[in-house]
C-alpha cells in the first residue's frame, strides 16, 4: 500500500450557514513540514494525523478546522468541518477542497480587465482600478501583484480557473477571482475583493475585457452535487509511516459563476433564462445542498 501525501494547492467550496452561498479560496498543505495555510494566513499548530489535519482559533488562528483526506483517481481531496473566529464547529462538513492541477495556463485569461464592485443587494459601482493578466505577470491598480496562487478544478461546464493573492503575500488586499470564456472572445470574472481580516460573504466583485460602464450580469447557470460518502482506514508501520486507503467515493460540491453578456437585466442581478424550470431546479439544488449539511 502506498504512502498516501495530502500535499497540495486546494480550490474550495465553503458552504454557508444560509446553505445557498459557496465561497471560494486556497488551502495549501504540506505534509512534509506539517504546514497549512488558509487564504494565505499560516496556520499556527495545525495538527496531522493519520487521515487528516485540524487546528484551532485557541492557538491564535482566525479560524478553526477539522480536515479529513481522501484521494480520488489520484487527486487529493478533503471533507472537513469549518468554522471562523471562536464559532464552535459545525456537525456537518461544509468545507471540500480539491487539489488537481491547472490544465488551462495562466495565459488563458491575459487580459485587461474593467472591474465592478457589487453590494449584497445588488447594486455596482465602477472601479478605477483595473486588472491586468499578462502571464506570468498579474497587476492590480498599476501594481505587481505577489505571490499569486492559481489553480483549476473540473467542472460541469469545463474547468473552473481559480487566481488568489493575499496580504500575507505582501499584498495591499486580498482576491479570490475565477474567470468564464463563455462569451469569448470576451473573457468575465467573479469573486471577492478584500482589505483586512473580514472575507466578504459574498461575491462583491465582476469584470470583464469588454470596454463598457456597465457591469456584466452574473448568473448561476449549473452545479454539480455528488451526494456519497467517505471511508477512510488508517495503518502505521512500526517505522511510524502511516498509510490510508479511502473509498473511491467523496462528497463533492462545485458551484459555477458564469458571466453574461446580454444587459437585459439590471447591473448586478441574476438572469432568469426559462424561470418555471429554473425555479424548480434550484429548489431541488438547495433540498439537495441541505440534505448534505443534515
Amino acid at each position: 500500500m502506498a504512502t498516501f501525501d495530502p500535499s497540495g494547492t486546494y480550490m474550495t467550496s465553503w458552504l454557508q450557514p444560509d446553505g445557498t452561498t459557496y465561497i471560494p479560496g486556497p488551502v495549501v498543505i504540506d505534509a512534509t513540514n506539517q504546514s497549512i495555510s488558509v487564504n494565505g494566513s499560516p496556520i499556527t499548530s495545525p495538527s496531522f494525523s493519520a487521515t487528516g489535519v485540524s487546528w484551532s482559533n485557541s492557538s491564535g488562528n482566525a479560524t478553526s478546522a477539522q480536515l479529513t483526506f481522501y484521494q480520488n483517481a489520484g487527486i487529493n481531496g478533503f471533507v472537513a468541518q469549518f468554522a471562523q473566529g471562536s464559532d464552535p464547529l459545525p456537525a456537518a462538513s461544509n468545507l471540500f477542497g480539491n487539489a488537481g492541477a491547472a490544465t488551462q495556463q495562466l495565459s488563458t485569461w491575459n487580459g485587461t480587465y474593467n472591474l465592478f464592485s457589487l453590494t449584497s443587494s445588488g447594486d455596482s459601482s465602477q472601479l478605477n482600478e483595473k486588472l491586468v493578466i499578462n502571464a506570468p505577470q498579474v497587476t492590480y491598480g498599476g501594481t505587481v501583484v505577489k505571490n499569486s496562487v492559481y489553480s483549476g478544478e473540473k467542472g460541469p461546464n469545463g474547468e473552473i480557473n481559480q487566481l488568489a493573492w493575499f496580504s500575507e503575500g505582501g499584498n495591499p488586499q486580498n482576491a479570490i477571482l475565477q474567470f468564464s470564456n463563455s462569451q469569448a472572445p470576451t473573457l468575465t470574472l467573479y469573486g471577492e475583493l478584500w482589505d483586512g481580516d473580514a472575507q466578504p460573504t459574498y461575491v462583491n466583485l465582476s469584470g470583464t475585457t469588454k470596454s463598457t460602464s456597465a457591469p456584466p450580469n452574473i448568473a448561476v447557470i449549473c452545479a454539480l452535487i455528488s451526494n456519497t460518502t467517505t471511508e477512510v482506514t488508517t495503518e502505521v508501520t512500526t517505522e511510524v509511516t502511516t498509510e490510508v486507503a479511502v473509498a473511491v467515493e467523496v462528497a463533492v460540491t462545485v458551484i459555477e459563476l458564469l458571466a453574461e453578456e446580454e444587459d437585459v437585466p439590471s447591473p448586478g442581478s441574476a438572469k432568469a433564462f426559462r424561470p418555471k424550470e429554473d425555479s424548480a431546479a434550484a429548489a431541488a439544488l438547495l433540498a439537495k445542498a441541505l440534505a448534505l449539511a443534515a
